[in-house]
């Protein structure tokens, strides 16, 4: 019998390996959760930047038995003057009868993550204490999540103590949004996009390409947002749709806002997921979020939540009525590098260092 105190050990996931996943997936998730993921899976294969290797997707085996695995999928992102290979996490689980051992720790300490991908760098998004990233090597940030209410009935109904009370505050908070919408028609001021038009897309073309090296951040650490990337992320994407737009000026494409509309906690709720727009075009971006906002209002959503770390975008949400939420709220960020990491790449080790927003994760997704 193998010994209880074994070290997990980490490898990576191959096609052989693929019953053996879905098994793990049925018994270690909820029915909805685990569907989500089994459809995922040819689109992970898929990917632009998929390695010979395979997905990035690494199972975590204890005792001879699958204990857990991580699955995320390749980018490359640009960092200062360096592109790298990198590997977006969203998914890190372990098998209930598993849990509270540790495992991942463990196998951090007998076998480091980055000794088994061909990447140079992690990172992805969690909720966990900060001790646990650590434990496994990730440098942790914080976010705060922005917010713009557009029903008060739902939100409020939400976290009202009284459950009783919550149609009354549904009512109440609906109808005094409603009430100051109106109140304030006469005062609200659309962007102006000069010569610019807001387009709806289904698909993104070669444009975006031109528009990645006229936006992108120089001093940031940035997912490189070509259309083969884009594309897959948004468009072939099995378990979720999304709404594109873009901002056009003559034949040229000045940016782009992805966004969904999904439900949270029984609410009907929005997302800004994506968005990319030059710095020097501070027209673009507000006129985007203006447009995706108008459009999750008319699906019903009680509210729109994104996180970025760009200046630019704050400065615009901000002036279009979003809000820190509470810091209980927060998401922390964190990257892992590879042993080989230059310092040029060390030095993105904080959110802050990046240009980051909810497309750089799977937070759009959360239900």
């Amino acid at each position: 019998m193998p010994a209880v105190d074994e070290i997990p050990v980490l490898r990576q996931y191959t096609p052989a390996d693929r019953q053996r996943a879905f098994q793990f997936i049925g018994e270690a998730l909820p029915p909805d959760a685990g569907s989500r993921l089994l459809a995922q899976w040819n689109w992970r294969e898929s990917g632009p930047f998929t390695h010979p290797l395979g997905p990035a997707v690494y199972l975590l085996l204890h005792n001879g038995e699958l204990a857990g695995f991580g699955a995320g999928y390749r980018v490359k992102v640009a960092m200062g003057g360096t592109i790298c290979d990198a590997e977006a996490l969203g998914n890190w689980l372990v098998h209930p009868k598993m849990r509270g051992r540790n495992l991942w720790g463990r196998a951090q300490m007998g076998q480091p993550v980055m000794r088994t991908i061909p990447s140079q760098l992690l990172f992805g998004w969690s909720r966990l204490p900060a001790r646990v990233p650590r434990r496994v090597g990730a440098r942790g940030s914080s976010l705060i999540p922005l917010i713009r209410i557009l029903d008060a009935g739902p939100v409020l109904a939400h976290f009202a103590a009284n459950r009783l009370a919550r149609p009354f505050i549904e009512r109440i908070g609906s109808t005094m949004t409603a009430a100051v919408r109106t109140a304030t028609v006469p005062f609200r001021r659309r962007s102006h996009p000069g010569d610019g038009r807001i387009v709806q897309m289904k698909a993104f073309d070669e444009r975006v390409d031109a528009l990645w090296e006229r936006a992108r951040r120089p001093t940031k650490a940035t997912v490189i947002r070509e259309s083969r990337y884009l594309n897959w992320r948004y468009c072939q994407r099995p378990d979720a749709s999304y709404l594109l737009y873009g901002f056009e000026q003559a034949n040229r494409l000045d940016g782009f806002l992805v966004a969904r509309r999904t439900m949270y906690r029984g609410m009907p709720w929005g997302y800004l997921v994506d968005f990319l727009a030059p710095e020097d075009s501070p027209e673009v971006l507000p006129a985007l979020i203006e447009e995706a906002v108008d459009a999750l209002r008319r699906l019903g959503a009680a509210a729109v939540v994104t996180y970025t770390t760009d200046a630019a975008a704050i400065a615009a949400l901000r002036k279009r009525r979003f809000f820190y939420a509470p810091k209980k709220y927060s998401m922390g960020f964190g990257v892992v590098f590879a042993e080989n990491a230059t310092q040029e790449i060390r030095n993105f080790k904080r959110a802050g260092s990046w240009y980051l927003t909810m497309g750089d994760g799977d937070l759009e997704l959360s239900e």
